[in-house]
């Protein structure tokens, strides 16, 4: 309900004296403290502009707390300050919650620590219709895959990921990897590296010795582990599905959209997802023994500084995050000038989420709690988060999309001005489209460079994602890059090769598709096909007819459509946990082989020999020193 002038007024009253609280706010007057846990740098931080009460004037926020606070007070006349807290690992929160010295509204955990904290009946149930933003727009394979995950929700009844939770971000772990670095530090060419990076078994192989940093995670580099230990399994489990080749590429004529949309009953989906989650006692060992072999391969564990130290060159390769992944590429081409690739093994691997909860409490604003969940699914709000952390959202909707394809599609390049700030001397974080005053794009005019800014070859004027518009004659896309390879490339390196990517999966259901041809595979008909312009076919180096594809920020922010039915998540181990964890204790110890044992035990009875052998002389010489004293006081 929007307020009214006179509320409007006290709500002003309220942010500018605490002590004139009752003159209007949510129920009785006072405030709300809305208590909020969350991932440290994991919320909108930057600016931005809304229009919340729908007058046309759109105001600026600080940050995106700063905007949901205003519009509790604009739309829902309620007076909220969110208590914001972080946290830099679920254990550590979990910790934080059973100590009872804080309470909170709403907490941000992954989706094992969501089945464990519902399994102990700390969670309180999303109310139905709570979140209309939330259910409009988020992606209905992301919230099928919520739907799957089932809980115990502590009183014996089994209840969804869905019901208690509402996902926030998501993603991959796959291997990050700067070719250039690893080929100069071993001498093996760039494209093998690029290769080999598609199958989980080349960390373990020796020619990358010392290359590879691993995540100090038990569940991370466990599922790296359980996929090396059943690599065989799994490659037949993917044939068996009928979608793939013998060299796991997706067959022509799968219709792989209509498998996604039943995924969580697809048959490879379920054999996934079984392989993924084994935690018996006979499994671990095994793992174990796998990982002490990785172990011994790599250069060692990080918790968070793989993604700078791939930057920096101290690292060639790393275990990581798809939403580390992003941060590392981006760095690596803007700063370091360094080009560095994401890659899900052919195999597939581990797909992650985090949501929100709410846990119980005496004091719990629920209303509220849930309210700030809507407000944070809003598309518009969504691409803020996206844009500062640089981790993939739940959310898609069309202004996901557009921001999508600000980053990602050549088309957007091909159309519009871009700015780059660093000839201004700013970073380039603040490079950006160009808009004129009433904030629409700048499209290239032919113009060239003018003051830093490339207007392109041809005036690209009235071109939509839809069409180009070359100097005033309409064609389609495909068209402009055969125009462009002719009359404008200068080598075979300069001309344009755009692939495409298709994102049913994620937009689906989301946005206007009114006038578009959906069953199309052409991106200027069907919005949930892209360009993209960073994914390299990389033949094998080995003989045969086996190619990878090597892809970038988008690849990691959005895996391929045919990637999709290879992820799974990692459950709760449930009972398991202490197989797992004795297992992390082993792996992460100082174990040695028998022969460094044998080795460490021979040097270790030499320092006791020579000890002992030291002790004894200091002993001898000290006893003659007494005798020779004794002696001369005697005379």
């Amino acid at each position: 309900m929007k307020a009214n002038k006179l509320s409007a007024f006290c709500g002003l009253l309220l942010l500018l004296s605490p002590s004139l609280a009752s003159c209007g706010g949510a129920g009785d007057g006072s405030a709300i403290d809305l208590r909020v846990y969350n991932w440290e740098d994991y919320i909108g931080e930057y600016e931005l502009e809304a229009d919340f009460d729908g007058d046309g004037e759109y105001e600026t926020y600080p940050d995106v707390i700063s905007a949901f606070e205003a519009f509790e007070w604009i739309v829902n006349g309620k007076k909220v300050n969110v208590i914001y807290d972080t946290f830099d690992t679920n254990e550590t929160m979990l910790s934080s919650l059973k100590t009872g010295k804080s309470t909170y509204d709403l907490i941000c955990p992954s989706d094992y620590a969501i089945q464990k904290m519902m399994s102990q009946g700390m969670l309180v149930p999303f109310e139905e219709g709570s979140t209309p933003n939330y259910d409009a727009s988020v992606s209905r394979y992301l919230s099928g895959q919520l739907d799957y995950i089932k809980a115990d929700d502590g009183t014996g009844k089994e209840a969804s990921l869905s019901e208690y939770s509402r996902g926030y971000m998501w993603g991959t772990l796959g291997i990050l990897y700067n070719p250039g670095q690893v080929s100069e530090q071993t001498g093996i060419a760039e494209d093998t590296v690029k290769f080999d990076m598609a199958d989980w078994g080349s960390l373990w192989d020796e020619k990358y010795h010392g290359q590879m940093s691993i995540k100090d995670s038990m569940r991370d580099t466990y599922s790296v582990g359980i996929m090396k230990l059943f690599d065989e399994e799994v490659k037949n489990a993917i044939l068996d599905s009928g979608y793939y080749d013998s060299n796991l590429d997706l067959l022509e004529g799968v219709d792989i959209n209509s498998v996604i949309r039943d995924i969580t009953n697809d048959s490879l989906y379920l054999e996934m997802d079984r392989v993924f989650n084994l935690s018996d006692e006979a499994t671990v060992e095994a793992v174990e023994d796998v990982l002490l072999e990785l172990k011994s391969n790599v250069f060692g564990f990080e918790v968070d500084s793989g993604k700078d130290d791939i930057v920096k060159g101290l690292i060639g390769m790393n275990l990581a995050w798809s939403g580390d992944a992003v941060y590392s590429m981006d760095r690596g081409e803007n700063e370091a000038e360094e080009t560095i690739y994401y890659s899900v093994p052919k195999t597939g691997g581990n797909i992650w989420f985090d949501g929100w909860v709410m846990p119980k409490s005496d004091s719990l604003h629920q209303e509220e709690a849930q309210e700030f969940v809507d407000f944070l699914s809003r598309p518009d709000i969504a691409t803020m988060n996206m844009d500062t952390i640089g981790y993939t959202s739940f959310i898609a909707g069309q202004d996901v999309l557009d921001l999508i394809r600000n980053w990602y599609d050549p088309r957007t390049y091909a159309m519009y001005v871009y700015h780059d700030a660093t000839l201004d001397g700013d970073s380039w974080e603040d490079s950006d489209f160009l808009y004129d005053e009433e904030g629409e794009l700048v499209y290239q005019d032919g113009s060239g460079m003018v003051d830093g800014d490339d207007y392109g070859p041809f005036d690209m004027t009235g071109s939509t994602y839809d069409y180009a518009v070359v100097d005033g004659e309409r064609m389609s896309w495909a068209d402009y890059q055969a125009l462009y390879n002719e009359e404008v490339a200068e080598s075979e390196e300069d001309m344009l090769s755009w692939d495409t990517v298709d994102l049913t999966y994620m937009f689906e259901g989301t946005i206007e598709t009114e006038g578009y041809d959906l069953t199309s595979s052409i991106p200027d008909m069907n919005p949930y096909i892209f360009y993209t312009d960073e994914l390299e076919e990389i033949s094998s180096p080995y003989g045969g007819e086996e190619s990878v594809l090597a892809g970038r920020q988008f690849y990691a922010q959005y895996p391929p459509n045919y990637l999709i039915p290879k992820l799974a998540a990692m459950k709760d181990y449930g009972d398991n946990n202490r197989f797992v964890l004795s297992m992390w204790e082993n792996v992460k110890g100082n174990n040695l082989p028998i022969w460094g044992v044998v080795v460490f035990a021979c040097i270790l009875g030499a320092v006791i020999v020579f000890a002992g052998a030291g002790l004894v002389t200091k002993l001898r010489y000290r006893k003659l020193r007494i005798e020779r004293r004794k002696a001369a006081r005697k005379q």
